[in-house]
Order: structure tokens, then sequence, then C-alpha cells
């Protein structure tokens, strides 16, 4: 009777370990699966809406500038996704493309992103007069959000790299909002592929993001 029972015992427990491992084995493919999936699904969204092309790029009265930091470890002239976002944003100022700048990023009493983007854009030949700092982009969402609720903005031209714009023009269907997007000179995959993985899991926080908003 022991021994039927030490049987039964040591069948559940590799039940047990079997189940265990085919859900540690399935768990990569998950994750996987889920990466794939928004990763897709943003970028399908930004289809027809974004643009390399100055030209061909829409005219919008405001332009929402994404800010990232304008310090980089290994690159004495700064960070070169702050300084292609601030060269693009000029270019679409001296072009006619838009009249006026929300320099959206990250403020604290120790570093101010949006007076260092204001900053920089003055440099570039941008009056003051057309540049509105926004101290309330914390990240990507946040800059959307603030540019709907804050400055009550419908249309807008957003200017980052284009993974960051993929995901900006997601935010902004989600929100209703008309948004096309100008896509600023990127690195290659090489130098920024932090960048690139981070920006993975990037996407897959927006869609957490919004089904956990209130």
């Amino acid at each position: 009777m022991m021994k039927s029972k030490e049987k039964k015992s040591k069948s559940r427990t590799k039940k047990i370990i079997y189940n265990i491992l085919r859900l540690a084995a399935l768990l990569p493919v998950a994750i996987f699966s889920a990466v794939l999936a928004c990763d897709i699904a943003i970028s399908h969204t930004a289809t027809g809406r974004i643009y390399d092309s100055i030209d061909k790029l829409p005219a919008n009265d405001t332009c929402l500038l994404l800010g990232t930091t304008p310090y980089s470890k290994g690159h004495k002239n700064g960070n070169p996704y702050f300084n292609y976002r601030i060269e693009a944003t000029a270019k679409l100022y001296k072009a006619g493309k838009i009249k006026h700048i929300i320099a959206s990023g990250d403020s604290s009493k120790n570093y101010d992103e949006t007076a260092i983007m204001q900053r920089a854009l003055i440099k570039r030949g941008i009056p003051q007069k057309a540049i509105t700092r926004d101290t309330k982009g914390h990240s990507t969402i946040e800059s959307i959000k603030s540019a709907k609720e804050h400055f009550k903005l419908n249309r807008f031209t957003v200017v980052s790299q284009q993974f960051q714009n993929e995901r900006a023009l997601f935010i902004a269907k989600h929100y209703n909002l008309d948004a096309t997007a100008y896509n600023a000179r990127d690195i290659n995959v090489k130098k920024g592929y932090k960048v690139y993985f981070r920006e993975k899991l990037a996407r897959i926080k927006v869609f957490i993001d919004i089904l956990t908003e209130n």
C-alpha cells in the first residue's frame, strides 16, 4: 500500500515538473510573439502618415518635437538622436512646413531637457517666440496627451526618429488626433542597438499603458 502511494506521489511530482518545464519552454515563444505583434501593429498604424521627404510632408501649424537627452557617452558632440531631431525641426521650420514648435521633454530641478532643446533650436535660427516648452513630456505618451489636453491640439506634426514616430502616431490615433510625423536622421542598428531593443519593450508598454489607463 505504501509503495502504491509513493508511486502515485512520484507520478504527480513528475507531471508537475513536466508542466513547469513546458511552460518555461513556451514563455520565450509567448514573449517573442507579444513583442512581434505589438511591433507590427504600431508600424502598420503609421503607414501613410510618416514621411522622410520634406517636400511630401503636409504642412501643419504646429510641430511636436519629442525630447531625448542631449548627452551621450562616446559622442563628443552630444547625443546624435538629439542633434538630428533639432536639425530636422529647423529644416521643417525654414521650409515653411511648420509655424510653431512645442519642445516636449523631461524636466526636473537639476535637469531641464526643454530648455536645452529651446537653446539648440535658437542656435539653428528659430526665433524664440516660435518655441513653446512642454515640461510634461516625461514619456512619448505623456507628450501626446499634453498636446491634446494642455495645448488643445488636434492636428500636428511629430518630429523624432522613425522608431519613436511610429509609436507616437499609434498613441495619437488612440486619442483620435490627426497627427503626421517627419523622420529625423537615425543612426545604424549596430551603433544604436541598445535603443533598438529598448524600443521593442517600449512598444509593449504602450499597449499596457493604454489598456490600464483610467
